[in-house]
């Protein structure tokens, strides 16, 4: 019951307040507005706009429409209002004056309506992505997590039969996912192995959408073709997830599916990029534990896919860099520049030695869970360089501040030894990627 109410309010509250701008917006604007004075013919006829009556309701259209669409559309709507009124006085058989302070005190508060709306959308929009990264980011750090459980838990058992690890295995698809290719998805071939390998399967392909239908892309054995009205793939674009033949939705299928699993290839971001469909495994691999896998094994995968472009541009000036470093870069620089949303990147020399080295491992404590730290040695020195997302300037100093309190605990360490020269670079630079190369390079080490 309480589940059903939330739902409802959380419908009405799109319905009066939408976070987005859509097509029908001045459409509403009109109806709105000559919805309003239609009411006011209805309720006073004499004086629809009750320029002397206790309270003007007319304005309340305009003021519904600001708060909702923003400054623009309140003012056209604010407009509408007086060329009604304009139409009506001319139809009129005696001029009345024109009220000047009643629709000049209107319109003024209309706008400031309208500002507030266009504030507060643009935190919204900024707190939706915020939310949308940071659950994306955890998606990611969750199933990276995952398969190294499941990489070590079966490291002692392969190792005798297979000498690469998963590990190893999802490294190198890592960096064939990476190549450009023609294809939407680089390396099929080599996921579909590997999954063949870790998950046993017997028959399965996977298939790419097109206009009408799915086309195989790879394939192990002989599986049939993918129909659109197959009920295991049904369930799993509806539920996003992997869908098998003891799905409760899918037992009641008058429908019978050729395949044992079905499931979607789905980034972080919830992008379709293909879907693999099994025909054939052993009866004993169809268990909870090999079917977890094989969707975070294409989750993986998808994310790898998803991220090219941007690790490939990232890769091409700083080709050093760790893959997550380069990933998460073109991410947050979208966010700064759509929505605004600062992060900055926070470079620290330290003189390549033993004393050096060990203090970079220590920094380790100091940084947050989001951060991102890559350990580079440029000339004479070894630079931290530390990716911070969702960071505002105080947030900066402050793990600076952690970083000095420190060096100055750091055993029998003078902290007069260690001189802090940060180096910020803040992701609303024109070109920060270029800024970092620049820093990294050993002429200006």
């Amino acid at each position: 019951m309480l589940a059903g109410s939330d739902k409802f309010i959380e419908h009405f509250h799109r319905l009066v307040a939408p976070l987005r701008q859509h097509r029908l917006a001045w459409l509403e604007t009109v109806a709105i507005t000559l919805g309003a004075v239609a009411a006011g013919i209805f309720f006073q006829h004499d004086n629809p706009f009750q320029v002397r009556g206790e309270f003007p309701w007319v304005w309340l259209a305009p003021v519904l429409v600001a708060l909702r669409y923003g400054v623009a559309p309140g003012f056209i709507s604010s407009l509408l209002l007086i060329a009604i009124w304009k139409w009506m006085d001319y139809s009129a058989e005696s001029h009345a004056a024109f009220p000047e302070q009643f629709f000049l005190g209107g319109l003024i508060l209309v706008l400031v309506c309208g500002e507030f709306s266009a504030a507060w959308s643009a935190r919204l929009r900024r707190a939706e992505e915020t939310n949308r990264y940071l659950d994306a980011r955890l998606s990611r750090i969750t199933s990276r997590h995952l398969l190294l459980r499941l990489s070590h838990d079966r490291m002692e058992q392969e190792m005798l039969l297979k000498p690469a690890t998963l590990r190893q295995a999802l490294g190198n698809l890592r960096q064939l996912a990476l190549q450009r290719d023609d294809t939407s998805m680089p390396a099929s071939d080599v996921l579909l192995q590997l999954l063949a390998q870790y998950c046993q399967l017997v028959s399965a392909a996977i298939y790419v959408p097109i206009e009408r239908g799915y086309v195989c892309v790879s394939r192990v054995g002989e599986p049939p073709a993918l129909r659109e009205t197959d009920p295991l793939l049904r369930h799993a674009l509806e539920h996003q997830s992997l869908s098998h033949l003891q799905v409760e939705d899918v037992t009641n299928e008058t429908l019978a599916s050729p395949f044992v699993v079905v499931a979607p290839i789905l980034s972080s971001s919830r992008r379709l990029q293909g879907i693999l469909a099994i025909e054939r495994m052993p009866f004993l691999a169809l268990n909870e534990e090999n079917l977890h896998m094989l969707s975070v094994m294409l989750g993986y995968y998808a994310d790898c896919v998803d991220e090219a472009e941007g690790v490939r541009q990232f890769k091409a000036m700083l080709p050093e860099a760790p893959p997550d470093f380069a990933a998460e870069f073109p991410r947050l620089l979208r966010l700064q520049r759509d929505f605004g949303i600062d992060s900055y990147i926070v470079a620290l020399p330290f003189s390549n030695d033993e004393r050096g080295r060990q203090v970079v491992a220590g920094l380790t404590q100091v940084r947050r869970g989001l951060d991102i730290a890559w350990q580079v040695i440029v000339g004479e020195r070894i630079w931290n360089v530390n990716l911070m997302p969702l960071t505002s300037a105080a947030a900066v100093e402050g793990y600076l501040l952690r970083i000095e309190n420190m060096l100055r605990e750091y055993g029998a360490v003078v902290h007069e030894e260690w001189t802090l020269t940060p180096i910020r670079i803040g992701l609303d630079q024109a070109d920060p990627l270029a800024t970092l190369h620049q820093l990294l390079e050993p002429s200006h080490a």
